[in-house]
């Protein structure tokens, strides 16, 4: 399948934003606009054919990539992440709250399903990463010390490169006003992932 039709795209965006939902054939229909069930799982079968979903032992359809149109790809945007002090203390939204189209060469294709947009709030990675500014991650474990990553700190997620001082490791911030910020064995730290790019010129 090398493009899909209208339907198809409705189907894996209401499948996407519809949360821990499981749903029947019929919901999906009614949500997308298609009037027979038979219909629904004949686009249901493309999809997974295609492997843009799959089946869950839950019941639960899961979006496992976006889909392209011309030379875009279509990523989940989600809440704010933190810059500096003026950001909010977790991602603003546990589901997407929509996607956005982005060009194609900014995304591994056969792995578009572990990039998301976040927007930045703060000005503690100026003049890279500005306040309001829509960022592409790439959600990895793994990161190279000139990496800016989306770490949650303490629930709190924030952009920032991270260095290690022997066992110390600290959190920095390319705008100096800002001052560096040490781990310690009682923070509760995790990699969300790694910033690809920062989206000038891409609307939210």
């Amino acid at each position: 399948m090398k493009r899909l039709d209208s339907q198809q795209k409705k189907i894996l965006d209401f499948l996407e934003f519809g949360g821990d939902e499981t749903y029947t054939l019929m919901d999906i229909g009614e949500n997308v606009g298609i009037d027979h069930p038979q219909k629904v799982q004949n686009k249901i079968n493309q999809l997974e054919n295609a492997g843009y979903l799959t089946k869950m032992s839950s019941g639960m359809y899961r979006v496992l990539k976006h889909y392209e149109e011309g030379n875009q790809l279509h990523i989940p945007f989600f809440g704010f992440a933190q810059c500096g002090h003026a950001g909010k203390t977790i991602l603003e939204d546990e589901y997407p709250r929509k996607q956005i189209p982005v060009p194609s060469e900014y995304v591994d294709a056969h792995d578009a399903a572990n990039y998301f947009i976040t927007k930045a709030k703060g000005d503690s990675m100026e003049p890279f990463i500005h306040s309001g500014d829509l960022v592409l991650i790439k959600i990895q474990s793994g990161y190279q010390a000139e990496d800016m990553v989306l770490v949650v700190q303490n629930q709190q997620p924030k952009i920032k490169r991270i260095k290690a001082v022997g066992e110390q490791r600290f959190l920095l911030s390319l705008n100096k006003e800002h001052k560096d910020l040490e781990l310690t064995p009682f923070d509760e730290t995790h990699i969300v992932g790694v910033v690809k790019k920062v989206l000038e010129g891409v609307e939210e």
